[in-house]
């Protein structure tokens, strides 16, 4: 079920006034029935998926806090080793089998393994790495295995965050079930603000530039180097726009039922580093790689050398998490490369930061924040391209074709009015980033008195409204990061 649907629409208001109905005993069974409900509107039957994954670490999580002291890391092992594996099995298996099956036949061996029909259930790589803090939190001792298997479902079905995240840990969600939510003005007007200002990020800016992205990128033989480049800094708004829509809607519909789901990203592209890019974007993936396996690999506590190793095992694992293809590890070999650059150099970057000026200190963030924007970008080059052959050949006119003919297709996909207001929305939408890292606009408004409030938010109502009939796609778009 996608959060811009007509199914949604009517799911999220009945689904949130039984729960206030409702006693306090019966919530929980009626939010997991919903969260099956939600999931289910997908693929039925890969809730089964799900369901053995949730008795497996419940049952684990179980073992490691009663079992003997040598028998617990065994069980926790068991735990990963069965997540890892049914996502291994239908993230994966095809792709290492068509790798080896090519690389057999380049020697002249048989390789005679076929490739599986399987699809890849929606979120699997969320809720197994959500699942698996659990039972990693529960052998370090940090959270009490869970004896409830009600509580321990919804935990990993939870459904605002089920498909996408945020990926939660066990100590900052599993206790607010328990917890009675009265209704609250506070949160309801919170949580609504949130999901108007994810949906408005989704729907009126993500899927109208995607349409320019999508036109290019399909093809991007018949495009010289100023439309692709147009299409991959489009690519860069698109993906942020529409992923950081998605944790909008989920942390606003779990706010308004009292839920508190953690910040998933921070103003990403104002960072002037790329390790300050990493600390705003998909906070609770980049955290979950830190805690769960940069730490246990060493984290930076070894030589320089050791570091470097540690970080780019971190990124191309994390690039093989958001996809089966070579784009996707290059995409995160890129990310080890320029973050290992920068600590490396840390040294003399702290050097020539003190031996400038102070009034240079402005310009020093600026020429960091270009670096770092089009680093990023470059590397979004592989995350959206087909496949290594495309990404090769849009980096090549980009760098070589930049001037050439073409311009007349810049904006491919979309009518010149459609591109122009898109640009405009961009525009508007980064000054808004900007100004809010001072002066939070929601906040703001919140302060204001009643009529000044109500007259904003019917004015961006209104605006909501009018850009929705403007829409150039037909139809609910699906998020993106429902493929990983």
């Amino acid at each position: 079920m996608l959060f811009n649907s007509l199914q949604f629409a009517v799911f999220f208001p009945v689904v949130t006034l039984l729960y206030y109905v409702l006693p306090h005993r019966a919530r929980a069974p009626l939010l997991l029935g919903a969260s099956c409900l939600f999931y289910m509107a997908f693929i039925p039957k890969y809730i089964l998926i799900l369901a053995l994954l949730i008795l497996v670490d419940f049952s684990a999580g179980i073992l490691i806090e009663d079992g003997p002291d040598q028998r617990r890391k065994i069980f926790l092992i068991l735990s990963l080793c069965a997540n890892i594996g049914i996502l291994g099995f239908f993230k994966y298996f095809n792709f290492f089998n068509d790798n080896l099956a090519t690389l057999a036949h380049s020697f002249g061996w048989n390789y005679s393994i076929e490739s599986l029909r399987i699809i890849l259930p929606i979120g699997l790589s969320f809720h197994t790495f959500q699942s698996m803090s659990y039972t990693i939190e529960v052998y370090r001792g940090k959270v009490p295995a869970e004896r409830s298997p009600l509580y321990f479902a919804l935990y990993v079905m939870f459904y605002p965050q089920l498909v996408a995240g945020p990926i939660e840990r066990p100590q900052n969600l599993l206790h607010q079930f328990r917890e009675h939510h009265s209704f609250n003005w506070t949160n309801f007007a919170q949580g609504m603000r949130l999901m108007v200002s994810g949906l408005f990020k989704k729907i009126v800016i993500a899927d109208r530039i995607a349409l320019v992205v999508n036109t290019v990128y399909a093809h991007p033989g018949k495009y010289s180097g100023g439309p692709l480049l147009v299409a991959t800094w489009l690519f860069a708004v698109q993906i942020y726009c529409d992923f950081a829509g998605y944790t909008e809607v989920a942390r606003g519909a779990a706010r308004i039922m009292g839920f508190d789901l953690m910040v998933n990203f921070n103003r990403p592209y104002l960072a002037t580093s790329i390790v300050d890019f990493w600390r705003r974007w998909h906070i609770s993936l980049s955290t979950w790689f830190r805690d769960y396996l940069y730490f246990p690999l060493g984290g930076n506590r070894g030589s320089r050398a050791r570091t470097a190793v540690n970080l780019a095992l971190v990124f191309l694992i994390s690039g093989l998490w958001h996809g089966a293809n070579w784009t996707f590890i290059i995409w995160g070999a890129l990310h080890a490369l320029f973050v290992v650059v920068y600590v490396l150099t840390e040294s003399p970057r702290t050097w020539l930061a003190a031996a400038l000026p102070a009034r240079s200190r402005g310009t020093l963030a600026l020429l960091g924040w270009l670096l770092t924007f089009n680093l990023v970008t470059l590397a979004w080059i592989f995350f959206r391209a087909a496949n290594t052959r495309d990404a090769m050949l849009v980096l090549r006119k980009v760098f070589t074709e930049l001037g050439g003919q073409g311009a007349s297709n810049i904006h491919a996909g979309l009518d010149a009015l459609q591109f122009g207001l898109a640009l405009a929305l961009i525009a508007g939408f980064a000054g808004l980033e900007i100004v809010s890292t001072r002066w939070p606009l929601w906040a703001l408004i919140a302060e204001r008195p009643r009529w000044q409030r109500w007259a904003a938010y019917y004015a961006f109502g209104f605006l909501f409204f009018l850009l929705l009939l403007m829409s150039p796609q037909e139809g609910p778009q699906p998020f993106v990061y429902f493929q990983f």
